[in-house]
C-alpha cells in the first residue's frame, strides 16, 4: 500500500491518496490525531455509517489516520457546480443529520454543552473579552441532551456515493441536545466564508444558492422534528462564540463579533 496524491487540505489537516480504497488523514497539531483516534474508535461501535476506520498509519514520514476512501463529490461541491439543486440539498442535509440525531451518544462522547464552555473560556480573541461572561451566563441557561451531535455538520462533510449520502470529519462530535447541532448547521450555512482558493465568481453565485439552502434545510429539520424555531435560536450567541476559537477567516471573525453585540443587546 502506497502514499499517494493529497486530494484535500483544511485547517486541521491534509488527506492523501493511500492504496487503492483508502485515505489518509495527517493533521498539522499531533495533538488532534489522538483526539480523533479516540473520537473515531466510539464513532465505529455506534454504526451511523461513517467511512471505515483503519487506525494510525505511518508510512513515508507521515503519521495519519486511515480511513475508507468514499468515491462521490461532497454535497458542496454538487452545490457549486449545480446551484438549481440547492433546495433538494437543504432537504436531504436535515433528513441525513434526523437520522444521525436519533442515536443517544451519552454513554461515550464529550458534552455539546460542556465541549462549547471550554471553547469559550479558552478564546483570547481582542474584542471578545466584553461578552465573555454574558455569554457563559447564557450557556449556564440552556439545558443539556443525550443525541448524537456531529459537532460540525455541513454540506462538505456531506459526501454523496453511489451507495448514498456518507457523513465524515467526526473530530468534533459529542452528545448533546439535537437543536444545539442543528443551530451551529444553521450558523455555519449562513455565516460561514467560503475557502478563500474559490474563484470569485463561484463565491458570488453561491450567495444566492446559500439563501435557498439554508431555507430549505431549516424548514424542512423543523417541520420533521417538531422543534420550533426559538429552540434552536437560543443556542446562536454561545455558538457563534465557539466559533471565534476556530481557525475562521478575520472577515467572519468580525462578522461573527457584530452579530455577538448585537444579539446580547435583546437577551
Amino acid at each position: 500500500m502506497g502514499l499517494g496524491e493529497r486530494i484535500g487540505s483544511g485547517n486541521t489537516a491534509n488527506i492523501y491518496v493511500l492504496g487503492s480504497d483508502q485515505v489518509l488523514k495527517v493533521f498539522h497539531d499531533p495533538k488532534l490525531l489522538r483526539l480523533e483516534e479516540g473520537i473515531s474508535h466510539i464513532i465505529e461501535k455506534l454504526e451511523v455509517g461513517a467511512p471505515t476506520f483503519y487506525g494510525t498509519v505511518e508510512i513515508d514520514g507521515l503519521t495519519g489516520l486511515a480511513y475508507e476512501r468514499i468515491k462521490g463529490p461532497s454535497m458542496l461541491e454538487i452545490l457549486l457546480g449545480k446551484p438549481e439543486q440547492a433546495a433538494e440539498c437543504g432537504r436531504q442535509l436535515a433528513q441525513i443529520q434526523i437520522k444521525l440525531q436519533r442515536v443517544k451518544a451519552y454513554e461515550h462522547l464529550q458534552s455539546f454543552k460542556s465541549r462549547l464552555a471550554d471553547t469559550i473560556n479558552h478564546i483570547r480573541h481582542p474584542g471578545f473579552e466584553p461578552f465573555r461572561e454574558a455569554i457563559v451566563n447564557c450557556l449556564a441557561d440552556l439545558s443539556d441532551g443525550n443525541q448524537l451531535c456531529h459537532g460540525d455538520y455541513h454540506p462538505g462533510n456531506v459526501l454523496l456515493s453511489q451507495e448514498g449520502p456518507v457523513v465524515i470529519d467526526w473530530m468534533t462530535a459529542a452528545y448533546g441536545p439535537a437543536q444545539a447541532d442543528a443551530a451551529r448547521t444553521i450558523m455555519l450555512l449562513q455565516h460561514a466564508v467560503l475557502p478563500i482558493e474559490l474563484p470569485e465568481v463561484v463565491s458570488q453565485t453561491f450567495a444566492h444558492t446559500r439563501t435557498i439552502l439554508l431555507k430549505s434545510y431549516e424548514d424542512a429539520y423543523l417541520e420533521q422534528t417538531g422543534f420550533n424555531k426559538e429552540e434552536l435560536t437560543k443556542w446562536e450567541i454561545p455558538l457563534m462564540a465557539a466559533r471565534l476559537g476556530e481557525s475562521i477567516p478575520e472577515e467572519e471573525q468580525r462578522k461573527l463579533l457584530v452579530l455577538i453585540q448585537r444579539n446580547l443587546m435583546y437577551t
